[in-house]
């Protein structure tokens, strides 16, 4: 097992649904970096800036680490953007980690999510050109792609344990 399971995906790819579920079926820890965000983001989003988003990044790396330092495994972490996943290579080390990408393959269906889900995100433009951007770029290192169309998380779910 992976001591730091991270599920990333743009916003409506099912990664809240798919991370409880993963949390109950491991029996690990979840922490959501939008938890972290929401002590200086409002519920719109308002009032993003890359210096909170540095801050709270940082602040997650180094509650990992702890996590690490003492022992625990499975430690599931969601909700960083594309450019926070990019950075995991840089703290961690390779056989600490894995990066699971849920992708959507149709534009509609992260739209309907968006507006279905009881969420502060609800830029369907901007969520369904970051799951394009996430299906069309390079998987970046220790990270592997599972589309998550349809509604079945549990599918989704089944795809991580089998990766871990």
């Amino acid at each position: 097992m992976k001591k730091l399971i991270f599920v990333a995906g743009a916003p409506g790819s099912g990664k809240s649904t798919a991370c409880g579920l993963l949390k109950k079926r491991l029996q690990g820890h979840l922490i959501e970096f939008s938890d972290l965000r929401e002590w200086h983001l409002d519920r719109e989003w308002k009032n993003e800036s890359e210096k909170e988003e540095k801050m709270a990044f940082e602040n997650l790396v180094f509650i990992l680490r702890n996590y690490i330092k003492n022992g625990y495994e499975n430690v599931i972490i969601t909700d960083l953007k594309d450019s926070k996943v990019q950075e995991l290579q840089k703290h961690f080390k390779p056989e600490e980690y894995i990066i699971v990408s849920l992708i959507v393959g149709d534009d509609e269906e992260i739209k309907r999510r968006l507006v279905e889900r009881n969420s502060g995100y609800k830029n369907t433009e901007a969520a369904m050109e970051w799951n394009r951007n996430l299906i069309l770029r390079s998987p970046f290192p220790n990270e592997f792609k599972i589309d998550n169309s349809g509604s079945n998380p549990g599918r989704a779910v089944e795809a991580i344990i089998k990766l871990l």
